[in-house]
């Protein structure tokens, strides 16, 4: 049975602390499984970088950033404000930029906010296409792919240390003895690798624990999964228990009920929706209506 998740109005003119709790709540006693937030700790005016993650990569024209996510309340923040008043409902990210993210504060929040949630947290990663967001933040951009991977790796790595003490020695990171305090809950929390590009499908079933996709068309998604699990396979792992992260299509002419049992022959595990009205009010009953059309649908 595919989990139903839903989009957290934490970016954009609906985000207060007001308003999100209000919205959260909402989606939990509602029936929805996943609660997910976005990731920019930067919204640079202008930029040379190209958008890759629809078909063709595209240039993003001044103040656009902003104008789509501001007021844009940080990911990680956020989620530890929805696990404090829910109890029940997943928390995800879709997904955090590790490329803009130093991995030991990044390892202890992410563990904080599991053991603080009770270890609903699900961490979908990309290794980001806003180079300048990484400029501003200090963090290199070159080589980030193999950088994000060994990220991932020193997560796991404090995650799961058995000991007292962890040290860990890559390529790009040097940590001598440290105490991996808090553990999170979930030892590893799952981690599911984002990104459309070769290289980004051949990592999610190399190391992954599954992977998580933008909006697509079911077509397309199909194709792209079978290169994830091709990969999992290449590298002796077990494609089965990769898990798929979709979020829906709303550029599909195709009923609701129809898009949702393509989704699921495809093997989608969890599907992200999005609410889009325009105003408290128009949001909430939106709300609503996905969940009697799609969450009780699939019950």
């Amino acid at each position: 049975m595919v989990e139903i998740g839903v989009n957290i109005p934490h970016t954009g003119p609906l985000a207060s602390a007001r308003f999100i709790r209000e919205f959260c709540t909402s989606a939990e006693d509602l029936g929805f499984d996943g609660l997910w937030a976005v990731d920019h700790l930067v919204m640079p005016f202008h930029t040379d970088s190209l958008y890759t993650l629809a078909r063709r990569p595209a240039p993003i024209a001044d103040g656009a950033v902003s104008a789509l996510l501001s007021p844009n309340h940080e990911m990680v923040t956020t989620l530890a404000w929805v696990a404090a008043f829910t109890s029940r409902i997943k928390l995800g990210t879709a997904v955090s930029v590790l490329s803009i993210r130093n991995p030991i504060a990044n390892a202890r929040q992410l563990a904080t906010l599991d053991m603080y949630s009770g270890g609903r947290l699900i961490y979908g990663v990309g290794v980001g296409w806003l180079r300048e967001e990484a400029e501003i933040m200090g963090m290199p951009w070159e080589n980030r792919g193999a950088r994000c991977e060994e990220h991932i790796a020193l997560l796991r790595a404090l995650w799961t240390a058995d000991g007292d003490l962890v040290e860990f020695h890559g390529m790009y990171l040097e940590v001598p003895l440290i105490d991996p305090e808090p553990r999170p809950v979930q030892r590893p929390i799952p981690i599911l690798i984002g990104g459309h590009s070769d290289v980004a499908l051949e990592r999610a079933g190399r190391i992954g624990d599954g992977w998580i996709a933008a909006s697509m068309s079911p077509e397309r998604l199909a194709e792209k999964w079978a290169v994830v699990r091709a990969s999992a396979e290449r590298h002796d792992r077990h494609p089965e228990r990769l898990r798929l992260h979709a979020e829906l299509s709303r550029r599909d002419n195709r009923s609701l009920a129809e898009l949702l049992d393509t989704y699921s022959r495809i093997g989608v595990d969890h599907l992200h929706l999005s609410v889009h009205a325009p105003d408290e009010k128009g949001a909430l009953d939106e709300l609503a209506g996905l969940a009697e059309e799609v969450v009780r649908t699939i019950r």
